[in-house]
């Protein structure tokens, strides 16, 4: 807003100006201290060149540009019959005496259109359990088989991948579904079913590793914990750098059909990124690069 004259503003927004410009570091000696804000890093990125940016060179380092030869040669040998033959191998696994089969997927009792209408995040649960049907209905939307017949090049899935190369893996930490033991397991899209990783101290261990208080998200009275999990290099070793991008947007592919599936279910849910990576790796067995926790979607019966 402006004075009448349309000339000077207002004495709110002079007030306003003053109050910013006084808190404001106008020339950030951002070497001289440790402890660093994203804002404070942000206003030092025009003045100080030893503050790295690490997240926007990522962006340009996996750009694709013309005629770049070692990008098209990569590509090319996966569209070879024996490139074919290893993105159908990444699709199997090995028997588990232990595994869990999972309930036959059923139909959702809601619209595409209802769930998108419908669907919020959800941070308060009342504790009470799933049934493991659902739990198969969520995992199966997130990465289950919707069609596999010997005459076509494999498995086609719930959600798009990139060279049909499936880099994200989905893996449950169970702490309310009725039927199954509390306890971490990776879901094996192809026979659907759940194959145990660990019980108690590896689920106790993940939930040491929340960043965010059960009073803001509550996730102690939660069903289960939905991992997405990467292996970068699956989708990297055929695209290089730009690989990593397919990683997170498939991973954010599975992530949505989650919360359509728990919203046509009654279920809520919410993403989360509020977990200490270092901490989680740990617990999973994980080495946080060449097998990652990329995201975490929180499902609970709504509180």
């Amino acid at each position: 807003m402006t004075s009448h004259d349309g000339d000077l503003p207002d004495a709110d927004t002079l007030t306003a100006a003053v109050y910013t410009n006084g808190f404001r570091a106008l020339q950030p000696a951002i070497g001289s201290t440790g402890y660093r804000t994203h804002p404070f890093r942000q206003d030092a990125l025009r003045l100080a060149s030893d503050e790295g940016r690490v997240a926007e060179t990522f962006l340009v380092n996996s750009r694709l540009r013309r005629r770049d030869a070692e990008f098209e040669a990569s590509v090319g040998l996966f569209l070879s019959e024996a490139g074919n033959s290893l993105a159908s191998a990444a699709d199997r696994r090995t028997d588990d005496a232990d595994a869990v089969t999972l309930p036959p997927v059923r139909a959702l009792p809601m619209s595409l259109g209802a769930a998108f209408a419908q669907r919020r995040s959800v941070r308060s649960y009342t504790g009470e359990p799933v049934p493991l049907a659902d739990v198969a209905c969520l995992a199966a939307a997130a990465a289950g088989v919707t069609s596999d017949s010997p005459h076509q090049p494999g498995p086609f899935r719930a959600v798009p991948s990139a060279g049909a190369l499936y880099p994200v893996e989905v893996v449950l930490v169970a702490l309310r579904v009725t039927g199954l033991p509390t306890g971490v397991y990776a879901y094996d899209p192809r026979p659907h079913r759940l194959n145990p990783r660990g019980g108690d101290a590896m689920v106790a261990a993940v939930l040491s590793g929340m960043a965010v208080s059960a009073e803001l998200l509550m996730w102690d009275r939660a069903c289960l914990l939905l991992l997405l999990v990467g292996r970068p290099w699956r989708s990297m070793r055929k695209y290089g750098a730009r690989g990593m991008r397919h990683v997170f947007l498939e991973a954010g592919a599975m992530a949505e059909h989650v919360h359509l599936a728990a919203t046509a279910l009654g279920l809520g849910s919410v993403d989360c990124s509020s977990i200490y990576d270092d901490e989680a790796h740990e617990a999973l067995g994980m080495d946080g690069l060449y097998e990652a926790l990329l995201h975490v979607v929180v499902v609970g019966s709504e509180g």
